[in-house]
């Protein structure tokens, strides 16, 4: 009776190559899963950049460990069958999907440039943009971004890359603007003066701004692009409080009321609180006003 030879896939069994393969799988969702458990583990106890690169440290040990052992012992580590098992999983990877590989390629280059980090605020996108958001994680793929209603917004890395983003954390300042129409009647200094005395009497409210300050240890760790970049902004040292006229029209003179603040995600509860002191001043005083905040 003849015995057929076993079909050899770079000088493995068939059986020993798919076996491989199926413990790849198996130790990539380990991996993915010993992330999860440790971040929930940390989270709340160490800052979020020392949870999630423990986690990340802990998943790519747990995939690294698994694929050496499983071509040790199911493989005898022959470098050839290797190549061959994840070469054929990358050819099926790279046809499934091409996403996959642009949002990889893109999570490698927000992890060497840095655009956003984790805690920071930002918005992304031309129009509609997800609005002021804080970046909650970062993966190989996706971007998880959490909104001021508590919304979770998942971006794929490559959209971050391909997008206008705006970080307000790396200047550690937000502009709010209050619009004003009082009548062309009233005395529009008293109006000046009492915008701008509101806007001083809230200690949220910055009056001197200067620079953003950042310790000399962050500093050891920015790449030259981070670091050109916060040379080459201007001193924001003079941004105070400021009242301006944009227009007159129907009997009303628009003003313009612009402050900075630092405290980014209560943007909203300060304007709207600013909004209520100058209201209440301007009634006091008998002068008419229409506002709305931007």
């Amino acid at each position: 009776m003849q015995v057929s030879n076993p079909v050899l896939i770079g000088g493995v069994p068939l059986d020993a190559f798919f076996a491989f393969l199926l413990a790849l799988i198996g130790f990539l969702f380990l991996g993915n899963l010993a992330y999860m458990l440790l971040r929930q583990a940390l989270d709340g106890r160490v800052s979020p950049g020392t949870a999630k690169w423990a986690a990340a440290t802990l998943q790519y040990t747990v995939m690294v460990g698994g694929v050496y052992t499983s071509a040790r012992y199911l493989l005898d580590f022959d470098p050839k069958a290797v190549a061959a098992s994840l070469g054929i999983l990358g050819i099926i990877v790279a046809v499934s999907s091409t996403q996959i590989t642009q949002n990889i390629l893109a999570g490698i280059l927000i992890t060497i440039n840095r655009p956003v980090q984790l805690e920071e605020w930002i918005v992304v996108g031309e129009m509609p943009t997800t609005g002021l958001c804080k970046v909650r994680d970062i993966s190989f793929t996706t971007t998880i971004l959490q909104g001021l209603d508590g919304g979770l917004v998942l971006m794929p890395n490559s959209s971050i890359i391909a997008s206008k983003v705006v970080n307000y954390s790396r200047n550690g300042l937000l502009e709010i603007r209050v619009a004003l129409s009082v009548p062309v009647s009233a005395d529009l200094a008293r109006v000046r003066e009492i915008a701008l005395a509101v806007a001083h009497d809230d200690p949220r409210i910055i009056r001197t701004p200067g620079t953003a300050g950042r310790s000399a240890v962050h500093g050891l760790f920015d790449l030259p692009y981070n670091k050109r970049l916060r040379s080459d902004r201007p001193d924001l040292i003079g941004l105070e409080p400021a009242v301006h006229t944009v227009s007159v029209s129907d009997g009303w003179v628009k003003l313009m009321v612009r402050a900075w603040i630092r405290k980014i995600p209560q943007k909203d509860e300060i304007a709207s609180h600013y909004l209520r002191e100058v209201l209440k001043r301007l009634s006091a005083e008998g002068i008419p006003v229409k506002a709305e905040t931007s």
